[in-house]
């Protein structure tokens, strides 16, 4: 039985359609639209664990396409850490009370949406000793708030400096990240039959918008559309943030 009403899945596949060309275009983004707009609709134990299996099929599309330009040599010191950070936030996720996992959303989304207005373009290098603290936080945003590409982005975004190497070795992280977060999901009790059959109908709109947004990267300036999306992710974190305020 699919777990929403028509006018719902309307919404809900324009939502996905939507969030997936950002990520056709950024090889990230696309939860932090997902999420936050979903949990108004669903619980959070419902649209992260959704959610998750979506990026794995879309990252995946997109990794096999670009896999040849991804810095390996990031991947190795990031992907360990990430499964750390994975197994942390997945323990708080099924502790924390609602309000404050919403209003951790919102917070975290405003923060990184200031962040990147104020440095779309990277100029400074980041160290390597960097890495780890990106896999952690990445890995445990990720369980935590369904959110966990933005660490990993402003990391690799002040190590490499080709968009294409960039893009790509931002999108193995992903693979390797919701892979995990799947995991995790499946471990704790998350992975449930309604869960499974909302991927099901969503999965053709993530990969479309995936299709559309992949066409539109070369044409798209990378600092352009970050501001656009900061933007639209301090409309959503404010939003959230009060609901959390207001007790969820």
């Amino acid at each position: 039985m699919i777990p929403f009403d028509l006018p719902t899945f309307v919404l809900v596949a324009a939502v996905v359609g939507a969030a997936y060309v950002i990520f056709g275009i950024s090889a990230f983004g696309a939860a932090l639209f997902t999420v936050p707009i979903l949990s108004h609709f669903f619980p959070l134990d419902f649209v992260l664990p959704m959610c998750a299996l979506i990026d794995t099929a879309a990252a995946l599309a997109l990794g096999t396409r670009v896999s040849r330009d991804a810095d390996w040599s990031e991947l190795k010191w990031m992907v360990p850490f990430s499964l750390a950070g994975a197994v942390a936030g997945v323990t708080l996720l099924v502790n924390l009370p609602r309000p404050a996992t919403i209003g951790g959303i919102g917070a975290f989304l405003i923060a990184y949406a200031l962040y990147s207005l104020r440095h779309a373009e990277a100029v400074r290098a980041a160290g390597r000793a960097w890495a780890p603290v990106a896999g952690f936080v990445g890995g445990a945003f990720g369980t935590l708030f369904g959110v966990g590409a933005p660490p990993y982005a402003i990391y690799l975004a002040h190590r490499i400096r080709d968009k294409l190497a960039f893009r790509a070795t931002l999108s193995n992280m992903v693979i390797f990240s919701v892979g995990m977060r799947v995991l995790v999901f499946a471990a704790g009790g998350l992975m449930l039959a309604d869960r499974l059959i909302g991927f099901a109908v969503l999965a053709p709109f993530a990969l479309t918008g995936l299709w559309f947004g992949n066409r539109l990267q070369a044409r798209i300036s990378r600092a352009g559309l970050l501001r656009v999306v900061s933007v639209l992710l301090l409309l959503i974190g404010a939003s959230l943030l009060a609901r959390a305020l207001a007790g969820g």
